[in-house]
């Protein structure tokens, strides 16, 4: 089941990069965007919580370590992560962000006490490599791919301190996943509503995201009630892994769907494999 659970996550992740590029491409705000993707993720999560049953019964108190984690991710983490599609394509972004699981297994391991392992090295000299391919691809722009790959990056750092909070957090209490889901995409929307609010002609920019915006917030609602009904039963170095596959779920979506403008030639998949075989070697001694 964590196992499912992991790769239907990844799977609904990488289908939110495409989305999302699809999306901009009609000029939508990155801030904006973020905001009507994660008030429908929030939704999705909260009406699966209530169909399961899993609000009654739920001890509040405990749910505080998924309000204080949703603020930096998705919070912060969603705004990195559409402005890096908009940056670089869904393919690049969903690369740059596969290192998290290297991040969070060593925090996992540090932190947690969970156990180290040789794949777990091996996966990590994996990770690396496809991030050095990643980084040194030429083609467009220098700065603009530097931007990009800084932004995915930033949002890495943010998912692997998440799934750590998330799982720790799992661990001490008995709050059930879509229930920590929608907590956190609660915070995280008013996080991401302060930022939008700041700035000029707020309503109209969310006018202008809310309907393209509509298949980003479905996907990424059934990807984040996956991810955390994954971490309630899981171990973090075997769910960040798993979903560290939605890097090769990108570029297939995108082969096929954006094939004509996206980019995507045999050092961007070799990328990406070294990527996903890394995080299939960390998972490897679950």
């Amino acid at each position: 089941m964590v196992v499912l659970l992991a790769a239907s996550s990844a799977l609904f992740f990488g289908a939110l990069a495409v989305t999302i590029r699809l999306a901009l491409a009609r000029g939508v705000d990155a801030e904006a965007a973020s905001l009507v993707t994660t008030v429908i993720a929030g939704v999705i999560c909260a009406a699966l919580a209530v169909l399961s049953g899993d609000f009654s019964g739920v001890v509040w108190r405990d749910t505080w370590p998924f309000f204080l984690t949703g603020l930096f991710a998705p919070g912060i983490s969603q705004i990195l992560f559409t402005r890096s599609v908009g940056v670089i394509g869904p393919s690049r972004t969903a690369i740059a962000v596969g290192i998290s699981p290297v991040l969070s297994a060593a925090i996992a391991v540090t932190i947690l006490g969970e156990p180290l392992h040789v794949a777990l090295v091996l996966g990590t000299l994996f990770v690396v490599g496809g991030g050095t391919l990643l980084v040194s691809e030429r083609g467009g722009p220098a700065a603009m791919l530097s931007l990009g790959i800084a932004l995915s990056l930033g949002a890495a750092v943010l998912f692997s301190v998440r799934d750590n909070l998330v799982r720790w957090a799992a661990r001490s209490s008995e709050v059930p996943g879509f229930v920590a889901a929608t907590a956190s995409l609660v915070s995280a929307t008013l996080v991401i509503l302060i930022v939008v609010a700041s700035r000029p002609d707020a309503r109209e920019r969310i006018r202008l995201a809310a309907r393209p915006f509509v298949p980003s917030g479905l996907v990424y609602g059934i990807s984040y009630a996956c991810l955390y009904s994954a971490f309630d039963r899981g171990r973090v170095t075997i769910v960040a892994p798993l979903v560290a596959t939605e890097s090769l779920f990108a570029v297939l979506i995108s082969i096929v769907v954006l094939r004509h403008s996206e980019r995507i030639g045999p050092r961007l998949l070799l990328a990406a494999g070294l990527v996903v075989g890394g995080g299939a070697l960390i998972s490897s001694f679950r």
